[in-house]
């Protein structure tokens, strides 16, 4: 099997880089507690109460990534319009008139 083959068939979902985010960890917790419920081949209340609440661990560690992510994009933003609003912001030089007289060119008048 090549390389592209093995990718397709296999993809990479959360590698080493990102198995210590908050989503990763929860959605390994669910699966493992969905796992040991199914092993029995029936769940109980107590299996079912515990993959309720592994569930909302997944659904709240999204929502913290997400907001942490907003966050993010918005001090950006934040970055990038200081120095605009500064430039917008500044004293535009006032017109002055010259207080020199300028000397009136002349013509010849017809050749």
């Amino acid at each position: 099997m090549g390389k592209k083959a093995r990718i397709r068939r296999y993809p990479q979902k959360y590698g080493r880089k990102h198995a210590s985010h908050p989503y990763a960890k929860a959605a390994t917790k669910l699966r493992e507690v969905i796992e040991e419920a199914e092993a029995d081949g029936v769940i109980t209340e107590e299996e079912a109460v515990q993959i309720k609440q592994a569930k909302e661990t997944v659904v709240e560690a999204v929502v913290e990534a997400a907001v942490e992510e907003v966050v993010e994009v918005i001090e950006k933003i934040e970055e990038i319009i200081k120095p605009v609003v500064k430039k917008a912001t500044k004293k535009k030089a006032i017109f002055k008139p010259r207080t020199t007289k300028r000397k009136k060119k002349t013509t010849k008048k017809g050749t």
